[in-house]
């Protein structure tokens, strides 16, 4: 009671959510007559881990292909492909956050890097701003799904699940709720009557196809490398650094070795941020289960209701809730350990629920107060906060009926998994 009575008053204090965590399980522990020196181990070992690495490598290879200008060669090619037909644009827009999700693992990188792009183009061709910003924030919520995902990766450290299963098992949820996308672009674009683009000479397509041909063989390296048994996720993110420094530098040539360092720097950053979460958040989890509070949440809701499918609902509704007002990073390594006894004593696949997860932590990116891509998707297009959430509305109900889809059909995460 005393952690969950200091870690709410911490959150409603403004704290930040690595301090509050930390902060609010250091206070339970001195009180059960712990010591801080088991608080600094627990913290070590949190982040004293090989899969972790892959965390700080990913970040850095999609800050380097954002600034290396992959994200505006992927939208020419994708726009070439499906410009001419309708809602041509707003696919156009879906497909690039798809494939840069593929490069940057982060939803808030995803909306900057495709609608910086993408908003004041289909503003100019008088698409509603509401339904483009609303669209772009949906969009880049595939950042945290299609692998790899840094937030993935946090659940399979905590779940002590394989990550290159996760990664494989989130492939086809990720494109099925990109096609939902697609498909509400084409019928909105149909209802406005909006005008099609120019269709495309054959070589204005292979053109624009050998443009981003070096940015779209870089998930198919990652993933496939990871898939086939070949490399690591992590191994698999350190070559991904080499591959984007090399396409970057010497193919696209719009960064030199200067602005390596303040690629470097803001990714040193973004990391530092995410492994000090993850370090107080292992304080976190160790205490609870210490306490054993996992297991008894576990049997209180097992003897309170046994049917999986309403077990499954509840924790959907409580991830969306968590989601509104919680990093979605903070949310995995806070959530995991008190949801992963409940779901396997109902026979779900840990698998299965990390996808189930994570596709609800990435509504949360778009649902107020505290949805990052809010936050990016207004700022680069200038539309005030009202706006942005008003336009999000139809997307979030369309990712909620996504997300229900996924959960009661597993075969969608699982079907590739060996």
């Amino acid at each position: 009671m005393l952690l969950l009575v200091s870690f709410i008053v911490l959150l409603l204090l403004g704290v930040p959510i690595g301090i509050t965590t930390g902060l609010s399980s250091i206070i339970a522990m001195l009180s059960s007559g712990i010591g801080l020196d088991t608080a600094v181990q627990k913290m070590f070992s949190g982040v004293d881990s090989f899969s972790l690495m892959a965390i700080p490598f990913f970040i850095f290879a999609g800050d380097i292909m954002l600034k290396g200008g992959a994200s505006k060669r992927l939208i020419n090619f994708a726009n070439k492909l499906f410009g001419w037909i309708t809602g041509g644009l707003p696919i156009t827009a879906v497909i690039s956050s798809m494939f840069f999700a593929a490069l940057s693992g982060s939803s808030p990188a995803t909306v900057a890097g495709v609608g910086g792009v993408m908003i004041p183009n289909l503003v100019e061709n008088k698409y509603d701003r509401k339904f483009t910003v609303g669209l772009l924030c949906a969009a880049g919520s595939l950042g945290i799904v299609i692998p790899p995902s840094i937030t993935m990766m946090s659940y399979g450290v905590v779940s002590e699940q394989s990550i290159s299963d996760l990664f494989i098992a989130a492939i086809i949820p990720g494109i099925f709720i990109g096609l939902t996308l697609i498909v509400y672009s084409y019928i909105y674009s149909r209802v406005k009557k909006h005008e099609k683009s120019d269709f495309p000479t054959f070589k204005e397509v292979i053109t624009s196809f050998g443009e981003a041909f070096f940015s779209i063989l870089m998930p198919i390296i990652i993933l496939g490398g990871i898939y086939l048994g070949i490399a690591t996720p992590t191994e698999a993110a350190a070559v991904s650094i080499v591959y984007s420094l090399v396409i970057s530098i010497f193919i696209y040539k719009e960064i030199d070795f200067k602005d390596v360092l303040a690629i470097s720097r803001r990714s040193v950053i973004t990391s530092a941020m995410i492994m000090f979460v993850i370090a107080n958040s292992k304080i976190f989890s160790w205490y609870l289960t210490f306490q054993q509070v996992p297991l008894k949440v576990a049997e209180s809701v097992l003897k309170f209701e046994s049917s999986p499918i309403l077990i499954l609902l509840a924790i959907n509704v409580i991830l969306l809730f968590v989601g509104m007002i919680m990093d979605s990073s903070a949310a995995v390594l806070i959530l995991t350990p008190l949801f992963i006894p409940i779901v396997m004593n109902i026979g779900i696949s840990p698998i299965h629920f990390g996808v189930i997860m994570i596709v609800n932590l990435s509504i949360g990116m778009l649902t107020p107060p505290f949805g990052l891509n809010l936050f990016v998707a207004s700022g680069i297009s200038k539309s005030s906060l009202s706006d942005v959430i008003s336009g999000s509305i139809p997307f979030i109900l369309l990712l909620i009926i996504d997300l229900l889809i996924i959960t009661f059909v597993p075969q969608l995460s699982l079907m590739l998994i060996k």
